[in-house]
């Protein structure tokens, strides 16, 4: 049976990731569990929701690697949290249940290439002949209509609740690929369509849904493809679990999906 700690499993991806650790990081830290840990099996995630836990641990992994927070704040900061019921009902199963949780996220988007991105263009089938430079995320895809480009991204992710702004049947074949909150900019001149994450709607560094109204009133063809957070970044832990699994081979590595959070009615 392993020894292996959740300490060594760190350590050997602070070796492995091609460049100095950021010891001033707050989010890649240990959020439940310690170094001493023995692990009897990792599990990346995305959003270390108490499914995903409670999925992990029943397939015999007690150290999960999350993307995003544990405790629903991004700084995982206890005071906001800690006299709330559910605060406790899922430290109580963690600790139970023998789990350790170090979270991996401003690490993983330094590395290049990023996961998360390499992910997410994979799920879209977004080929490498696309791609106008290397790690760029700028892609000209062979002309589509902006419908038949959501309809796929849907498809494809099985996102149930992904939002577009733009004229269906505009031609788009220009796109600039975002994660999460790094959403670009979609009034770049060589950009027709951005699909990401998320994005305020307004009072961000540009109100892109109604740039997106506007330019195709004028005859400009624009389209913003909002994925959602989880389900625009998630696809990237699946590559971290693999390359998890190639520095910890002495136990079983997967990737537990916390899974779309929205829903549309029907």
């Amino acid at each position: 049976m392993s020894t292996l700690t959740a300490g060594e499993v760190v350590t050997r991806i602070k070796a492995n990731l091609g460049f100095p650790w950021r010891s001033t990081t707050y989010r890649d830290t240990f959020k439940f569990g310690g170094p001493e840990t023995v692990v009897t099996g990792i599990a990346t995630t995305m959003f270390c929701s108490y499914d995903a836990i409670k999925s992990a641990s029943e397939a015999g992994c007690n150290m999960l690697i999350p993307h995003e927070d544990t405790y629903w704040n991004d700084r995982d900061d206890l005071s906001i949290v800690s006299g709330d019921p559910a605060y406790k009902l899922k430290v109580d199963f963690m600790r139970e249940h023998n789990i350790v949780i170090f979270r991996m996220h401003d690490h993983m988007h330094a590395r290049r290439p990023d996961f998360i991105y390499v992910g997410l263009a994979r799920a879209l089938g977004l080929e490498n002949q696309w791609e106008t430079a290397p790690q760029s995320h700028h892609f000209n895809l062979p002309p589509i209509t902006l419908g038949e480009l959501a309809s796929t991204c849907q498809k494809r992710l099985g996102d149930r609740a992904l939002r577009v702004v733009g004229d269906p049947a505009a031609k788009v074949s220009r796109l600039h690929l975002g994660v999460g909150y790094a959403t670009p900019s979609i009034n770049s001149p060589d950009v027709d369509v951005v699909i990401s994450g998320e994005q305020q709607e307004t009072d961000g560094f540009l109100d892109s849904p109604s740039y997106v109204l506007d330019a195709t009133t004028l005859g400009i063809p624009k389209g913003w493809i909002m994925l959602g957070h989880n389900v625009s970044e998630e696809q990237g832990m699946l590559e971290m679990a693999q390359w998890v699994k190639s520095i910890t081979p002495e136990v079983p590595v997967q990737l537990v999906r916390s899974g779309e959070p929205f829903w549309a009615p029907k």
